[in-house]
């Protein structure tokens, strides 16, 4: 296998990047953040469906999608191949030289590359990159470096020991579910052979109803003939019971009608004498129709009267309030007068108390200025004091003086204030004057309309309770005749209909004269009921015994076929059983052989293990030989996975290996693996010299140089320590790559 060239689109540091190797060892350099890990990320994740971490963190910073191509040359058929993957759910397989798809889903594309790698299928991509194709940046020593439980498990996956493991569990399924089919062959067997053990009494059975078929039939026949006679004879007789009850209807409705032309006839004559009473009638009711309207056009005007008398009261109540504002306001309006004097006094009182204030503060600060008699002036005594008297006592006396005229005026300015205060309320009562005066005339003229208005309703007015008793009087005589107008509208309903009562009553007589002479070729002897129920029960006691023996007779022959069917169904048993009994011992067979495989996958595992350890042993001592460049030691790879080199007749664990030799014997181990494992003969090694000094560094690029049967070989690295011993140098600055 050889990868030709890998393409980058969008994928961590590379907006767009193209990479063409050839055939060799070939070293990937640059500055940390280039880019250098990316490429071997790339083929992780397209050709072994390895990526350590989201993809979305596989993206460059920005992009919403990226993809990468590997163009390989497979080592089956020596062709050219394009695996496509990128970030969404693309993922493909092309042959660039058809121009056609091979691949297009992630099983097909596994199935490929399993083909073209030279890999088992189902062989672990992810674990077999991780273990010997590109062993992650800093742990390529670390798995040797483990414990044995650690190497066991990390190792038995990549060469499929644990494989063997499962398939004998999974055969433990397949055991257990021929088991269960061998027990399911002795249940059909066993199920068969009492099935068939009924055979004898079913065919007993079978017979029992054929002769039971015969008896029931004969029944069916023998009460079909008595069911059809009594039938016969039960339908004349349920045509003289329809005749009987015919007539009688007919007798019933010929009384019927002669009876309500009687009333019709009676009613005909009531309506006359009613006629003079219906007058009366509405007479009476037109005049009671009067009274009452007239009543309570008076109840009307009663109740007017009554609003007008309410008004009147509320109105007369609120002229008297009004007149008593009125007054009230005419009188306090006459201080209004004083309220400019008023104004200008307080004003005046208000400007002598500052100014006195203003001489009472003046002397106060001036006092305080004085010492010892001294004129704060011209710092001299004062020659205008009496004997004995003191400057600051001359100033003390006119401070009484000031606050007894401060005080006089404050009295005065106090009554001036509440006097002022009176006169300003005086003019909002005198802006109310005129509103009262304006409402008391108002309320003049609707009390004068009022009072007109009620005695034009008091000249209309009558007695009420003579009206009164003329209207009782209408209306007893109306009760006392009764309503003769609706007797008569009752009685017109009746009257009308006895020209049609008529009519009918000549059919109805038609109709019975018809019965009599039907009734007379119907039957030769009178109609006997009696007679007639007996037959009915005879007839309906026939067809319950006819439709038992119909319905036995059906269950019969269903039983009967259920049991042919039966008899038919053990033949097919009979034939059936020989088979189930060779199908047992098929499977027993099986389950024998079933067996026989478990146990030798089990022991297969450790076998297998030995097998692959014993053959990477032998190649990973002949790598090492060529890696280190000295025939005379000898690398072992042991059963429980750990490292040991033999030199000089003594044998050193790999814990006591320098830090070269570990890396030497770890990369021949790891080399070993993939031959033994696949034809893919391409290696990553991910900054593989880290935490080496430079002595360690170029041992190591030598040792790698010595590697030989490998196609490819890539070395991920920041320094130019492999630049002298590789066959290509691909440096990448982050904005452009070269290979030289």
């Amino acid at each position: 296998m050889h990868i030709t060239k890998i393409e980058l689109e969008d994928i961590k540091s590379h907006a767009s990047a193209v990479f063409e190797f050839p055939r060799g060892t070939t070293a990937i350099t640059g500055e940390n953040g280039a880019g250098k890990t990316s490429i071997i990320e790339a083929v992780a994740w397209v050709l072994f469906d390895l990526l350590e971490y989201k993809k979305d963190d596989f993206l460059r910073r920005g992009a919403t999608k990226g993809f990468a191509r590997i163009y390989f040359i497979s080592g089956v058929d020596e062709r050219e191949y394009v695996v496509y993957r990128d970030t969404g759910t693309g993922y493909n397989v092309t042959d660039p030289r058809l121009g056609i798809k091979l691949a297009d889903k992630k099983e097909e594309v596994f199935r490929f590359l399993w083909q073209h790698l030279g890999l088992e299928p189902g062989t672990d991509l992810r674990s077999l990159f991780r273990q010997a194709i590109g062993v992650p940046q800093g742990t390529f020593t670390a798995i040797f470096l483990e414990g044995a439980t650690d190497r066991k498990i990390a190792f038995d996956r990549l060469l499929k020991v644990e494989e063997y493991r499962q398939a004998a569990e999974k055969l433990r399924e397949t055991a257990k579910y021929i088991d269960n089919a061998v027990a399911d062959a002795r249940e059909r067997i066993a199920r068969a052979e009492g099935e068939l053990s009924r055979a004898e009494a079913v065919t007993e059975e079978h017979e029992g109803y054929s002769r039971q078929i015969t008896v029931l039939s004969s029944t069916v026949d023998e009460l079909g003939s008595l069911l059809t006679e009594r039938r016969g004879l039960l339908a004349r007789l349920d045509d003289a019971e329809r005749i009987a009850n015919a007539i009688t209807a007919a007798t019933a409705e010929t009384k019927r009608l002669t009876e309500l032309i009687m009333r019709a006839e009676t009613a005909a004559r009531e309506i006359n004498q009613l006629r003079p009473q219906i007058v009366e009638q509405e007479s009476l009711q037109a005049e009671r129709d009067r009274l009452q309207k007239h009543l309570a056009e008076q109840r009307a005007i009663g109740g007017q009267l009554a609003r007008l008398d309410e008004k009147l009261a509320r109105l007369r109540e609120s002229y008297k309030v009004n007149s008593q504002s009125l007054k009230d306001a005419r009188e306090k309006a006459v201080l209004a007068a004083n309220v400019s004097s008023l104004e200008s006094r307080d004003a005046e009182l208000i400007r002598e108390i500052a100014s006195l204030r203003a001489s009472l503060e003046r002397d106060q600060r001036f006092q305080r200025e004085i010492q010892n008699g001294l004129c704060p002036i011209l710092s001299a005594a004062c020659l205008n004091l009496k004997e004995g008297e003191t400057l600051e006592t001359f100033v003390t006396s006119q401070f009484a003086d000031l606050n007894t005229q401060i005080a006089t005026f404050e009295t005065q300015h106090g009554s001036v204030t509440a006097e002022l205060q009176a006169a300003r309320d005086a003019l909002r009562y005198a802006s109310q004057v005129d509103a009262l005066m304006r409402r008391e005339e108002d309320l003049t003229a609707e009390g004068t309309a009022l009072k007109a208005e009620r005695e034009e309703l008091v000249k209309s007015s009558i007695d009420v309770a003579d009206v009164e008793r003329q209207f009782a009087a209408a209306d007893a005589r109306l009760r006392e005749l009764g309503d003769p107008r609706a007797r008569v509208r009752y009685l017109e309903a009746d009257a009308a209909k006895e020209a049609e009562l008529r009519t009918a009553l000549e059919t109805a007589t038609s109709d019975l004269r018809r019965l009599d002479a039907e009734r007379s070729t119907v039957l030769r002897e009178p109609y006997d009921r009696e007679h007639h129920l007996l037959i009915r029960r005879e007839t309906a006691d026939a067809e319950r015994r006819h439709a038992d023996a119909i319905a036995r007779l059906d269950v019969s022959r269903r039983r009967q076929e259920e049991l042919a069917a039966e008899l038919a169904r053990f033949e097919t048993l009979r034939g059936s059983l020989s088979g189930e009994f060779l199908e047992k011992e098929r499977l027993e067979s099986v389950a024998e052989t079933t067996s026989f495989i478990r146990d030798t996958l089990k022991e297969a595992a450790p076998r297998v293990a030995r097998n692959y350890v014993y053959h990477v042993s032998l190649e990973a001592n002949v790598l090492f030989r060529e890696i280190t460049g000295n025939a005379e030691r000898t690398l072992k790879w042991g059963e429980d996975y750990a490292i040991t080199v033999e030199e000089d007749g003594f044998e050193r664990p790999f814990q006591s290996l320098s830090g070269g030799e570990q890396m030497a014997a770890a990369l021949a181990v790891r080399l070993a693996i993939l031959k033994q494992l696949s034809d893919v003969r391409i290696a990553f090694f991910d900054e593989p010299t880290t935490n080496m000094d430079a002595e360690r560094r170029e041992n190591f690029a030598q040792e790698i140089s010595r590697i030989k049967h490998f196609d490819q070989l890539f070395v991920i690295t920041h320094d130019e320590t492999f630049d002298n011993y590789v066959d290509n140098v691909l440096h990448i600055d982050g904005a452009a790559s070269n290979i030289s």
